[in-house]
């Protein structure tokens, strides 16, 4: 909105000062940060991408998975199982589509848009699954307790990194589009809680393995980085494009 002292405005500052200067470096340094934490999780994936295909883990896998389950009783199982409900077929699907409709019908096309490419780059895992076909958890071997039955690779987890990638997109859309209201802190409370919990409970429910996990979140954390660098990209031409648009408040 012109005269709207103090919003910001996604593209950042146009003209010869955005391109040196004080202003110029700062917005390299900026621009740097995350695509440093980008390369430091692919290159993480990497690293434990390998170390299972080399069998190097199984230690570690298994001391992780019977420190979780070493924690018994309803109300931890009730959890779990409620966290890892989101991510399976067909509710994940419904869920996620709802969202993106509804992006769209409240004019938040683009989006809505990227919605759909985070929750369509986090299918990621199924090629990757095709090339590791790491065998899942065992139930009774070494210990081990599988709640539920699950097939396929192990590795990775696909709802790691579904949760990664399309939760950690409406964590920033929530926290840079929505009111400062309580119903905000809810859904970044909620966002965050699942993301945070959807590893603990793969391995809980004997679904994965704790590599499996691990990797899925650096390698969404990867996706996700990207998405959001196309999204900042666009969202600026849409500003630019579109007259006497309303600009974000600074967060």
């Amino acid at each position: 909105m012109a005269g709207n002292a103090g919003a910001f405005d996604p593209a950042g500052p146009t003209g010869p000062d955005a391109a040196s200067g004080q202003v110029g470096r700062r917005a390299l340094r900026r621009g740097q940060r995350p695509l440093l934490v980008a390369l430091l999780t692919l290159l993480g994936f990497a690293i434990v991408m390998v170390l299972v295909l080399l069998g190097d883990t199984t230690g570690l896998d298994l001391g992780v998975t019977r420190a979780l389950q070493s924690v018994r009783g309803d109300a931890p199982l009730a959890i779990m199982q409620g966290v890892s409900w989101f991510g399976y077929s067909p509710q994940v699907y419904i869920i996620e589509g709802a969202i993106i409709i509804r992006l769209a019908l409240t004019r938040l096309r683009l989006e809505a848009a990227f919605a759909l490419l985070a929750a369509l780059s986090s299918l990621a895992y199924v090629l990757i699954k095709g090339f590791a076909r790491r065998p899942r958890p065992v139930d009774g071997l070494d210990g081990v307790i599988v709640y539920g039955g699950a097939t396929g690779s192990s590795f990775p987890s696909g709802h790691v990194l579904n949760f990664v990638v399309f939760c950690g997109f409406l964590i920033y859309l929530t926290y840079t589009l929505a009111p400062p209201r309580p119903p905000r802190v809810a859904i970044l409370t909620f966002l965050t809680a699942l993301i945070v919990l959807v590893g603990p409970s793969r391995i809980y429910l004997g679904q994965h393995w704790f590599t499996d996990t691990l990797a899925s979140y650096l390698l969404g954390t990867t996706i996700l980085l990207a998405v959001l660098a196309l999204y900042r990209l666009a969202k600026a031409r849409q500003v630019h494009a579109t007259p006497n648009a309303e600009t974000i408040p600074a967060r």
